[in-house]
């Protein structure tokens, strides 16, 4: 009998499991799949196609001029129109000119555009109407090492 209870407990208890409730999947990766990868935001987008003009102007295939209004196109594309990037847009392209015109030089285009995007950064908490997401000031702002504005 001694014998007999020993197995039958163990019977028991594994029958047990296949009632026992499964706990909900963490979303921890499973060892054969990879981990889900974020979608790249609209700020990492906008800095891969600048840094692929970037590398067209350097060749000489663009002017820095065509490269903004290259990257022009691919915000509006990708982040839409709103206040705060069609202004922080419309320093940015004015420099790309003043650069391709040899009436500004490096140093003082990133002065220019730096002094536009700490106005921005100051200016960003008393706007009364925020854009939900000013990707391409954020994309600048990165740039330049400066936070991003606030949401």
């Amino acid at each position: 009998m001694k014998k007999l209870v020993l197995p039958l407990a163990a019977a028991v208890v594994l029958s047990a499991c296949g009632v026992l409730p499964t706990l909900p999947e963490s979303g921890a990766p499973q060892p054969h799949r990879r981990p889900p990868v974020a979608a790249p935001t609209k700020v990492d987008l906008l800095l891969k196609e600048a840094n692929r003009l970037a590398e067209e102007v350097k060749a000489g295939r663009l002017s820095r001029t065509a490269a903004a209004d290259q990257l022009n196109a691919y915000r509006l594309r990708v982040a839409g129109p709103n206040l705060v990037d069609d202004n922080t847009f419309a320093a940015y392209r004015y420099i790309a000119v003043e650069r391709d015109a040899g009436r500004m030089n490096p140093a003082e285009a990133q002065d220019k555009m730096e002094v536009k995007l700490r106005e921005w950064l100051r200016a960003w908490p008393k706007l009364r109407q925020k854009p939900a997401d000013p990707a391409f000031t954020n994309f600048l702002l990165k740039v330049y090492r400066l936070p991003p504005l606030g949401y």
